[in-house]
């Protein structure tokens, strides 16, 4: 649900592990990890928490080291009522 090539690059866990962030972090703090598989860092880091149309939505910047290569992705997600978190254009 990420975009460009950092999305591309996400597994599963990667995914996962950028839901919770959104979910669980406060804005402003960023979250790293290091993917065993592919070897790329993610940083993903809430910068702006709001609501509309009823829906919790955060803007978000992702960090990425990529085959070497620093890549930033800026964009904003919002929780389904399903729990999940989707990427609004």
């Amino acid at each position: 649900a990420i975009g460009g090539s950092v999305g591309q690059s996400m597994d599963e866990t990667d995914r996962l592990k950028t839901s919770h962030a959104l979910e669980t972090v406060r804005t402003g703090v960023p979250t790293s990890w290091q993917n065993p598989d592919s070897g790329n860092y993610y940083t993903v880091t809430p910068t702006r928490t709001y609501e509309t149309q009823g829906e919790p939505c955060r803007e978000y910047t992702v960090d990425a080291m990529i085959g070497g290569k620093r890549e930033e992705v800026y964009g904003t997600a919002c929780r389904q009522a399903d729990g999940r978190w989707r990427i609004r254009e």
